[in-house]
């Protein structure tokens, strides 16, 4: 069967699953949240797809063939801390019974401040999340009409907004699940080949760093501490993680959900590693991140080939819908809503509204992603931008009696870790970026403190 014709054939299906879901979407709660009805199959399900974007696939297989088997860290970071959320943190999101990720702060420290700034940080890192992840597919899509980037963009692009648009996170969830066996067939499958083919590592003619582990030359242990830092964190707070576990039906159905999630994407990062190793072995001179599109043009057989394509077109695709499903969320929730129309939009209004942020929001990132660099590069940047500002304030937030911090110190701390992180990539100090933890740490506490003082002075 023709490629191109099972790309069409996927993202038909996809559109009309979203206009089924659609009909059965009743108010605001099932748009935003699917009722806070789904079940663990779904959850799971969505995670895995979420997760396994641009950045775990494109980009993770580029990673392990410039630096071998220690990138597997990018994601087994992210699968540690799914873990952690699961059994610490879990309740704690669920019960806030909230939409996004601004009202949790809003929960936890009772400031439109800190929602407001908040909804704004989220929404510019997750537009460059989004941008990554349509680039990744339009790389992708370049298989099937090579030299029509730009064509693939677009088309990658209108396709995920039209379904995210029609079905809200019902669709999402619904696609996901659709996508998230797609996912795990097309690498499954590329890796099954490659590995009967060649065997294992220890068969292939490899540089000697390729299969160090935990670390190498190549990928040092202050390297993967940064892949803690900046990638496994936003797991353990992220925007749209935490919009999963707001859908989950209870609370066991999210922390289970968490955990399968975690299982999965430890195994699919081995997976899609071994994929990059395997490509240092068969193109030891290509560009890093093409090494996918690579191995599937020239190892898989051609009925294989249009099922592994589609695979990982809805690996991005899944990806980026979650994402702008949750950065129009916030939008239209955290910034449009109360300052614009004032809280006065009734349950259809504010859909409405949030559609047509799906819209602005999905347009805008297929013209970042048109000129955008590489996959990695451009979701490191976006997470980093997140993670210094957001991750520390929000998982704090959840202990703030017991850390005596207030919404001073995490005021504070967000403008802090976003404007050193804009500053120091601004004047090209990337190497410095690690230490705008301790310094987002050192704020929250002694904002905190001082205002405590005052306070109490004032008294």
């Amino acid at each position: 069967m023709n490629i191109s014709l099972i790309v069409t054939i996927i993202f038909l299906l996809l559109i009309i699953i979203s206009g089924i879901v659609k009909v059965k979407s009743k108010d605001i709660s099932d748009f935003y949240v699917t009722g806070r009805k789904g079940n663990t199959l779904l959850i799971s399900a969505s995670l895995i797809a979420t997760i396994v974007g641009g950045s775990a696939t494109v980009g993770l297989a580029g990673l392990a063939y410039s630096k071998g088997f220690p990138a597997i860290w990018w994601l087994l970071s992210g699968s540690i801390c799914l873990v952690i959320l699961a059994l610490f943190l879990s309740k704690k999101v669920r019960d806030t019974n909230v939409y996004t990720m601004p009202e949790i702060l809003m929960v936890q420290y009772k400031s439109k401040a800190i929602s407001t700034i908040s909804a704004l940080v989220i929404s510019i890192a997750w537009l460059g999340v989004i941008s990554a992840q349509i680039s990744a597919a339009g790389k992708f899509m370049s298989i099937i009409w090579p030299g029509h980037y730009n064509t693939s963009v677009f088309i990658a692009g209108a396709g995920f907004i039209i379904y995210t648009m029609v079905g809200g996170q019902r669709a999402v969830l619904r696609t996901d699940l659709f996508q998230g066996i797609l996912i795990f067939a097309g690498i499954i499958l590329l890796f099954s080949i490659l590995y009967v083919e060649n065997g294992f590592w220890d068969n292939l003619s490899l540089p000697e760093f390729m299969l160090q582990f935990p670390s190498n030359e190549k990928l040092s242990y202050r390297g993967i501490f940064e892949f803690f830092l900046f990638v496994g964190t936003s797991f353990l707070a992220g925007p749209d993680i935490y919009s999963r576990i707001l859908s989950s039906k209870n609370t066991k159905t999210a922390k289970n959900s968490l955990i399968i999630a975690a299982i999965s994407i430890a195994i699919l990062a081995f997976m899609i590693v071994s994929i990059g190793i395997y490509g240092k072995y068969k193109f030891p001179n290509i560009e890093p991140e093409a090494i996918f599109p690579a191995l599937i043009v020239n190892y898989l057989p051609q009925w294989i080939k249009g099922l592994v394509v589609v695979s990982l077109i809805a690996a991005f695709l899944s990806s980026a819908n979650t994402c702008l499903m949750t950065c129009s969320i916030i939008l239209s929730e955290d910034i449009a809503q109360p300052y614009i129309f004032k809280g006065k939009l009734n349950s259809k209004g504010r859909i409405f509204m949030t559609r047509i942020f799906i819209l602005s929001t999905g347009l805008l990132s297929i013209i970042i992603s048109i000129y955008s660099g590489g996959v990695i590069k451009s979701i490191l940047f976006a997470l980093t931008i997140y993670t210094t500002s957001i991750v520390i304030p929000v998982v704090f937030g959840f202990f703030k009696e017991r850390l005596y911090i207030n919404k001073t110190g995490a005021l504070y701390a967000i403008l802090v870790g976003s404007a050193s992180t804009l500053a120091l990539k601004f004047l090209s100090l990337n190497n410095y970026q690690i230490y705008v933890f301790p310094l987002v740490l050192f704020t929250i506490f002694a904002a905190s403190l001082i205002s405590n003082i005052f306070v109490r002075l004032e008294k």
